[in-house]
């Protein structure tokens, strides 16, 4: 009896242990394991997710299909080479879907008075063209399919600290960069500071600059926004109705004060449908960040697109900590999934369709 117990008990030992080695020392699948570990950091706090960073940080990052090997703690990047053939595929079924190099922007052309503006965030709210609100647009838009050679993406993120990218940076024919992100001085080597298209979201216009309901903010607000030279301003007027007001307000700051900026408005059908399109493709956020609306509308309309500043960990590859921003370290609000963000910019990178930049540039 004894003997048989015995035997049951090593018996169901050894299952555990096959079991357990199944589970632990079979080869899993790269892309599995990799999501995983960008969705361990998804809605964590930075002081709580230490542990899930330094896991991240000890995985593989394929920088290229051909050089798999390439981790998060290499000194030397293996060579990114742009894939022109697959980049316009991509770019092809961008356009199919979202119509990035005609509806980008809200313009007299594809918004013609007394037609409804269908907000893209606020379902339930529309807007109806009058004369004055069509006068606010440009005529037809200045962007058209694949029109630039090459276009910098700029993000903020922690990574550009140090960097030494300016110089990449503005080596590009054309320059987005992300929610009026300072460029003076202190940051020109890691940032550059060559702008053609900056965005700004319309809470800033609240929170830093009271509505722009005064002289002295007004004129704060214009003396800010003079590094950004004769760039376009992007602004999301109809995500939400309470964006609306507040970005033609900047538009009637920046005439009055005769600036050579340029206020353009994003055109809802494209915000909702680049938002669907990536929904679909794997981006389960309520809403994709202004930096991937930026990757995806540089796709439209440029050749090779090189991303800068657009990694959501708080550390490096080298495991040394990293602020939120390059300038500063205040937390962003939880409406975005970056890191699945994230992972379908490195699937692109991959493929040669854009240059997702990890590393120093110096």
């Amino acid at each position: 009896m004894k003997r048989s117990k015995c035997l049951l008990l090593v018996s169901v030992t050894l299952n555990v242990l096959f079991i357990f080695k199944e589970l632990f020392f079979l080869p899993v699948s790269k892309e599995l394991t990799e999501t995983k570990e960008l969705n361990c950091l998804v809605e964590r706090p930075p002081d709580k997710s230490t542990a899930c960073l330094n896991r991240i940080a000890e995985q593989n990052l394929e920088e290229t299909t051909d050089n798999p090997v390439s981790k998060l703690g290499a000194t030397v990047a293996p060579v990114w080479v742009y894939n022109s053939t697959a980049a316009d595929k991509f770019r092809s079924k961008l356009e199919t879907c979202c119509k990035g190099s005609d509806d980008l922007l809200v313009t007299r052309y594809n918004t013609r008075v007394s037609t409804t503006i269908q907000y893209d965030a606020e379902r339930k709210s529309q807007l109806k063209v009058t004369p004055e609100i069509w006068r606010k647009f440009p005529q037809k838009t200045p962007f058209s399919y694949k029109k630039y050679a090459s276009c910098s993406v700029v993000g903020n993120g922690g990574l550009l600290k140090g960097s030494g990218c300016g110089k990449d940076i503005d080596s590009a024919e054309f320059v987005f960069r992300c929610n009026m992100a300072p460029i003076d001085e202190r940051f020109v080597a890691d940032v550059g500071n060559k702008t053609d298209f900056i965005t700004i979201n319309p809470s800033i216009v609240s929170k830093r600059y009271s509505l722009l309901k005064t002289t002295a903010m007004k004129d704060k607000f214009v003396k800010d926004v003079s590094p950004y030279g004769s760039a376009y301003v992007w602004m999301p007027a109809f995500s939400f109705r309470m964006c609306t007001s507040r970005s033609f307000a900047v538009q009637t700051t920046l005439q009055e004060y005769n600036s050579s900026l340029h206020v353009v408005f994003a055109n809802p059908n494209f915000m909702l449908a680049m938002n669907e399109y990536w929904k679909s493709n794997g981006v389960k956020a309520r809403r994709i960040s202004t930096g991937l609306f930026l990757a995806s509308a540089a796709l439209s309309i440029c050749a090779e697109v090189h991303l800068y500043g657009f990694w959501p960990f708080h550390v490096n590859k080298h495991n040394v900590t990293l602020t939120e921003h390059y300038y500063d370290d205040i937390p962003p609000r939880k409406v975005h999934n970056i890191p699945e963000e994230f992972a379908k910019l490195r699937q692109l990178h991959r493929e040669g369709i854009l240059q997702l930049r990890t590393d120093s540039c110096s």
